[in-house]
């Protein structure tokens, strides 16, 4: 990313915005910035690069689409042969990109290196490969426990929530709310490398609210579905908290294969 954009983004902090409530000139001050004084280079192998995607069209040509996904868990080319027959609170799950190659890398970086200035571009690929079509009374971030908040530094569902409700708003005039009230026990261990039925034991229950959401659709945000069982675990407390219709809209989801290793770069 270039040094101008990042501290362009800084500055929204020292202001006291975060990147989802930060005024729309601030994010197109930092872009121009950026733009017309220094030289742009693709994020991903770094060559000189003039596209607004701040990737050149060799990477973002090769990031991998989601198109025909399972609709209740989002697995990749499963919407025509029945992958899913869960028993679940969860309606739709929309996950637009494969969790693969460059998307992977750009996620891994947003996530675990602290490069939350990547929110737009996530957002901006997912929503292209995956457009919001239905209104909801209320976006939902998945909630992490105050401790990994803490040491992580922010919440990469509620950023992504921002940025998304404000991108509706823009885009089409509707701009749900972002209700970030849910609260999430500790987990008993990290589950990056956990399979489905670990995952599943791991979020049993981990969720709660205190909100009512009856009568209301409720969309759930996050970043990478895996199993879907953090979805589901979301989704069934929704459910007993009165939500009528319940979906999901995450960034990616992860080939249930052998681990796809991000490129070297």
């Amino acid at each position: 990313m270039n040094p101008m954009f990042i501290r362009a983004t800084a500055v929204m902090h020292i202001c006291g915005f975060s990147l989802g409530e930060a005024p729309v000139w601030l994010h197109q001050l930092a872009r121009t910035l950026q733009q017309d004084f220094l030289p742009s280079h693709c994020l991903i192998c770094h060559i000189s690069s003039e596209s607004s995607h701040l990737l050149c069209n060799s990477c973002f040509n090769s990031i991998r689409r989601n198109p025909w996904a399972c609709q209740q868990c989002g697995h990749p080319g499963s919407a025509l042969i029945n992958h899913c027959r869960r028993d679940t609170a969860l309606h739709f799950v929309q996950a637009g990109l494969e969790y693969s190659g460059v998307t992977r890398e750009l996620i891994h970086r947003w996530k675990f290196n602290s490069a939350i200035e990547l929110t737009h571009l996530l957002v901006q690929l997912a929503l292209e490969a995956a457009p919001i079509k239905m209104h909801y009374h209320a976006l939902v971030p998945v909630p992490m426990h105050w401790r990994g908040r803490w040491r992580r530094g922010y919440n990469q569902s509620k950023l992504l929530a921002q940025v998304l409700s404000k991108t509706l708003g823009q885009q089409s005039h509707w701009k749900p709310r972002v209700v970030d009230n849910l609260i999430a026990s500790p987990r008993k261990k990290a589950q990056h490398h956990m399979d489905r039925q670990q995952r599943q034991i791991n979020t049993l229950g981990r969720y709660t609210t205190n909100r009512s959401f009856s009568h209301q659709s409720v969309l759930i945000i996050d970043d990478v579905v895996t199993t879907g069982n953090t979805l589901e675990a979301v989704a069934a407390t929704l459910a007993k908290a009165g939500a009528t219709r319940i979906d999901a809209w995450c960034l990616a989801r992860a080939p249930q294969t052998h681990e796809v290793t991000a490129p070297s770069i």
